[in-house]
Order: C-alpha cells, then sequence, then structure tokens
C-alpha cells in the first residue's frame, strides 16, 4: 500500500487535480461573486462556497502530491507535526464541502416546504430597484441574518475540526509515510468515521424528505419553475458524484475496519478514500459548468469575450 501511495504516477495525478480544481473552482468563484445577479441568489452563494472549499481540496491534493516527490530524496522517518500540516487542507476542505453539502440540502427543504419564506428570506434584493429606504434596510438585515450565520458556521465548525487533529499528537514523533492517517491519534481516526457516517446519513434522509415533497408540491410557479427543476439538477449530479467518491469508499472503509479485515485491506480502501475525496474537487467543476445554467451562460459569455479580445489583438498586430 505504501509503494501504491507514494508511487510518482500517484504524485503527478494528485498534481493533476490540484490543477484542475483550482483553476475550475477558482474560475467558479470568479464568475458567481463577480457577477451581480448571480450573487443574489442565496444558492449560488452556497455553490461558491463549496466551490472554495473544493478549490483547498485541490490544495491539498497538490501538497500531498508534491511532498511525496521530495520526501523520495529525503531520509525515510518524517516528524507527525509536518506530515499533520501538509494534510490540513484537506482535513478543512473535507468539513467545509461536507457541512456545505448540509447546507445545501437545509436551503433545498426550505425552498420545497417554505416557498413564500424562502423567496423574501434568501434571495437578496437588487439595488436598483426603486425601494423605501426603511424596506430596504429590513430585508438586508433579514437576509444576513439568515445567510451569514450559515456561512459562519460551516467555516467555524471546519476551523474546529481541524484544529482538533492536532490534539494528543507528538509533533516530534517519526513515521515512515507521511500521511495524514498515520499522524493523527486513534480518537481522530474515530471521530472522523462518526463524522462522515452521520454527516451522510443526515444528507441523504434530507433529500429523501425533499425529493418527496418536491413530488407532492402542486405546479406552482415558484415550486416548479424551470430555475428550480434546473438547481435540483445540479444538486442531483452533485449527490451522485457525492455518493460515487465520498460515500461508497467510507463505507467499505468502515465495513472493513469493523469487521478485522487485513491491514493491506484498510490501507487499499484509504487510499481510495483519498484519491475519490480529491477527485470530488473537480468533478464538481464540471457539474457546474453541465448542470447549472446560470454559471454556464456566464462562462460561455467569458469565454466570448476572451475569443472577441484575441482576435481583435491579431488583427492589430497584423495591421501594425
Amino acid at each position: 500500500m505504501a509503494a501504491l501511495d507514494e508511487h510518482i504516477a500517484f504524485s503527478i495525478f494528485r498534481l493533476l487535480i490540484m490543477v484542475i480544481s483550482v483553476t475550475g473552482n477558482a474560475l467558479s468563484l470568479f464568475i458567481i461573486l463577480a457577477n451581480k445577479k448571480m450573487r443574489q441568489k442565496g444558492t449560488n452563494l452556497l455553490f461558491a462556497q463549496l466551490a472554495f472549499a473544493d478549490f483547498v481540496l485541490g490544495l491539498g491534493a497538490g501538497a500531498r502530491g508534491l511532498s511525496t516527490i521530495l520526501f523520495q530524496h529525503r531520509p525515510a522517518l518524517h516528524e507527525k507535526g509536518l506530515c499533520l500540516m501538509l494534510g490540513s487542507p484537506t482535513v478543512f476542505g473535507v468539513h467545509l464541502s461536507q457541512t456545505t453539502m448540509i447546507a445545501i440540502a437545509f436551503d433545498r427543504f426550505l425552498c420545497v416546504r417554505f416557498p413564500v419564506f424562502y423567496r423574501h428570506s434568501v434571495l437578496i434584493l437588487e439595488s436598483e430597484r426603486p425601494l423605501v429606504s426603511i424596506t430596504l434596510t429590513y430585508s438586508l438585515q433579514e437576509c444576513s441574518s439568515f445567510l451569514l450565520p450559515r456561512c459562519i458556521a460551516c467555516i467555524l465548525y471546519s476551523c474546529l475540526g481541524t484544529a482538533a487533529s492536532y490534539i494528543g499528537v507528538s509533533f516530534g514523533d517519526k513515521v515512515t509515510i507521511c500521511s495524514t492517517g498515520t499522524a493523527i491519534t486513534a480518537w481522530y481516526s474515530t471521530y472522523w468515521l462518526v463524522f462522515a457516517t452521520v454527516l451522510t446519513v443526515i444528507l441523504y434522509l434530507a433529500y429523501i424528505t425533499i425529493y418527496v415533497l418536491f413530488r407532492r408540491q402542486s405546479a406552482s410557479a415558484f415550486g416548479k419553475s424551470s430555475t428550480q427543476r434546473a438547481v435540483f439538477g445540479t444538486v442531483t449530479a452533485l449527490l451522485v458524484s457525492y455518493f460515487v467518491l465520498w460515500c461508497a469508499p467510507n463505507v467499505l472503509f468502515v465495513v472493513f475496519k469493523y469487521n478485522d479485515f487485513p491491514a493491506p485491506f484498510l490501507g487499499y480502501i484509504g487510499v481510495l478514500t483519498g484519491v475519490g475525496g480529491a477527485l470530488s474537487s473537480t468533478t464538481n467543476v464540471f457539474i457546474y459548468g453541465w448542470k447549472h445554467p446560470e454559471l454556464k451562460c456566464q462562462l460561455k459569455k467569458m469565454l466570448g469575450r476572451l475569443k472577441v479580445a484575441k482576435t481583435t489583438s491579431n488583427l492589430v498586430r497584423s495591421m501594425s
């Protein structure tokens, strides 16, 4: 397992994931935050939050791949503290992505179950609309009181979950394989399994409830609009990717660990879990471009502008 995880091909694969994830998610963040119409919707801000989490996961994959290449030219033993720091971006990114998925599920539940409340509490009002100052102030305060705590809660829990991985670790101890799994304590390993299992169960129970409500809902203009269908299509694609790349490897790891499977099996599942987590940070980029209509439209406009600018530049050069 160690030879497989530290093989040069795996390191190059992780670096490739970093390039795709960092570039794609940074582009998604830029499009959402730079476009006034898109950032006025709470759902898009949640997608931006998920893109940021995937951006961090991409950095973590790159750090792991680069460190593996560099460590091949150093002594075989590595300090736990260094290995833990190298894995912290991945730990933080996983925490933030999982909690953000829960926040998206809660957002979809409010959209389906309480559409009127959702419309007035989540959609940020456009500043161009001629509104009375008192009404504008109240509406923005109502929106901020709903959106800001949700974002802060996800980030705060992710920071605490990442910081907790350092508790009880002997930073000077040496390990032969530099990874987060070899550096963390036994209690944190148990916490990680509980964290992954509980959030997965909550997420899928929430979406089962949401889909039942969505199908029973009458054909209202808000609940069954093309926009809402498109958002549900994006979320569905994210859930499929989430199940294949996150849920399945972690379920296998739990089954193998608590049924006394040989250590090599656990090792290979650990590698599979790490690769799946890294891959999820890149697949979401393609899901946004494939299923999210607003993001796809803005991306096409941006690429069109770049193409026009390049053509104009080439024309000017040829004339000079």
